[in-house]
C-alpha cells in the first residue's frame, strides 16, 4: 500500500471548526444524549432501563456484533425485496471502519475500480492507495447530478473488480431510485462486478416521491454480489457511538470481512452496542428519524428562500436526499468563485464554516474540479440554519457593494 492521500475534507472540518461560531461544514445530525433517547422514546421507562449500564459486563463482544444489535440493524432493511437477516450483518467502527474492512478485503494491486465521482474522499483514496487503477464515473451536474449508464458500460475493463457508489451521494445530495439501482446491478451482473454502496445517509430522503415511498437499499435486489455499509452518524445522531455495519447476502464476502475484522478492531464496544440497539428499537427509531427529517424539511425551505434571493450569485440542484446541499457561488461577473478562499473569507467575516467543493476532487489527478462549489449542511437545528443563512446573506450583500 502506498501512502494515503491527505483526507482533505476531514482535515478542513477538524482544523477550521475551532474558529467557527456556526458550523455547516459537516454532515451528521446533532448528537443525541442518553436523556434525549429517553425523552424521544414511546416508552421512556423501558428505554431508561435498557440504557442502565451498571451491571453490564465489559467483555470482548462477538466479532459480528451482538445478536440483538444485528437484528435491529437488519430491521432497517425491511420492505420489498430480499429479506435481510441478522446473519447478513457485521458491525464495524463507524462507516469509515466498515468501508476500510470491505475495500481492504476485496482489492489487490492492479485491480481496476470504477468509482462514482464526486464521492466521500475515503471511497476514492483507499483504492488508489491499494495500488488499484480507478476510473471516475462522473455525476452530471447539468442533469441533476445523475449518472450515465452508457458511460458506466464504457468504463468496464477485463480486470474491473469493483463498482463503488454512495447512495444518497455525498456531497451532491442526489440519489439513485429503484429503477436506476436495478439498471446498475444488471450491468454489474453481466460483468461479474462486486458492487459496494456506502448508504450512510439512508434513510434521509426529502423529495415528495421518496418521502411517500423511500427507495430500497441496493442489497435488497436479486443480484447477490452487493455490499452496503452504514452507521449511526448521519441519520441517527449517534456519531459518538462509533457504530457502523456491513450488510451482504453473499456469505463468502462476509467470511472475508470477518477475517479482516479480526486483524483490526475485532469487536465493537459493548456499551455502544447497547445504546444503538435501543436507539434502533421500535420505541426510539421512528421519533429520531422524524425529528431529523423535520430539521431537513425546515432547512431546505430556508435554503429555497436564500437561493431565490441570491440567484445572481449562487446556483444549485435542490437536494433530494442526504444532509448537504452542493451550492455553486459566483462572482459578480458570473464566474465561479475560488471556493477555498470564499469559505476562508466567509469564516473570517461571519464565523460561518462551510466546506469547499474542491476538497472532493481526485487527489491523484491534481485537478481543481468543482470550482465555486461549497457543501452546506442542512440537518442542523433550524435556528442554527436561519442564523447562518442570515450571515451568509449579509456577506453576499457586502460582496455586491465591493
Amino acid at each position: 500500500m502506498v501512502a494515503l492521500a491527505q483526507f482533505a475534507l476531514a482535515d478542513w472540518v477538524e482544523n477550521q471548526s475551532a474558529h467557527a461560531s456556526h458550523v455547516l461544514a459537516g454532515s451528521a445530525t446533532p448528537a443525541l444524549t442518553i436523556n434525549d433517547l429517553i425523552s424521544l422514546s414511546s416508552d421512556a421507562d423501558a428505554t431508561k432501563n435498557a440504557l442502565s449500564f451498571e451491571k453490564v459486563q465489559l467483555s470482548l463482544g462477538d466479532v459480528t456484533g451482538s445478536q440483538a444489535l444485528r437484528s435491529s440493524i437488519a430491521g432497517l432493511y425491511s420492505g420489498e425485496g430480499h429479506k435481510i437477516a441478522p446473519e447478513n450483518v457485521i458491525t464495524a467502527t463507524g462507516t469509515t471502519g466498515a468501508n476500510l474492512i470491505v475495500l481492504y478485503s476485496l482489492l489487490r494491486p492492479d485491480d481496476h475500480v470504477i468509482c462514482a465521482y464526486p464521492i466521500y474522499n475515503q471511497l476514492l483514496n483507499l483504492p488508489q492507495a491499494q495500488g488499484c487503477e480507478v476510473s471516475l464515473w462522473r455525476l452530471k451536474q447539468d442533469n441533476d447530478w445523475s449518472l450515465d449508464l452508457k458511460e458506466l458500460e464504457s468504463l468496464i475493463r477485463p480486470n474491473t473488480k469493483l463498482l463503488i457508489v454512495n447512495n444518497p451521494n455525498n456531497p451532491t445530495a442526489s440519489h439513485l431510485d429503484k429503477s436506476k439501482q436495478l439498471a446498475i446491478l444488471d450491468i454489474a451482473e453481466r460483468h461479474n462486478l462486486i458492487v459496494v454502496v456506502d448508504e450512510i445517509f439512508r434513510p434521509l430522503f426529502h423529495d415528495k416521491a421518496s418521502l411517500q415511498s423511500p427507495p430500497p437499499s441496493f442489497v435488497k435486489h436479486n443480484y447477490g454480489k452487493v455490499v452496503v455499509t452504514g452507521s449511526m452518524s448521519k441519520a441517527w445522531g449517534l456519531t459518538g457511538t462509533r457504530l457502523g455495519w456491513i450488510v451482504s447476502r453473499d456469505q463468502s464476502l462476509l467470511d472475508n470481512f470477518i477475517n479482516t475484522k479480526f486483524y483490526t478492531s475485532e469487536s465493537t464496544s459493548t456499551i455502544d452496542e447497547l445504546i444503538v440497539t435501543e436507539a434502533l428499537s421500535d420505541r426510539c427509531r421512528p421519533t429520531i428519524l422524524k425529528r431529523h427529517l423535520s430539521y431537513a424539511q425546515a432547512n431546505l425551505s430556508s435554503l429555497d428562500k436564500f437561493m431565490a434571493k441570491n440567484k445572481d450569485l449562487c446556483k444549485w440542484t435542490r437536494p433530494t436526499a442526504a444532509a448537504t446541499a452542493f451550492i455553486q457561488f459566483l462572482s459578480g461577473s458570473g464566474e465561479p468563485v475560488d471556493d477555498v478562499e470564499f469559505c476562508r473569507s466567509l469564516l473570517q467575516a461571519t464565523g460561518v464554516l462551510l466546506s469547499p467543493g474542491s476538497l472532493f476532487t481526485d487527489p491523484s489527478k491534481q485537478d481543481r474540479g468543482f470550482r465555486g462549489f461549497v457543501r452546506v449542511h442542512f440537518t442542523v437545528p433550524p435556528a442554527n440554519m436561519t442564523k447562518s443563512l442570515e450571515l451568509i446573506d449579509d456577506f453576499l450583500q457586502q460582496s455586491r457593494r465591493s
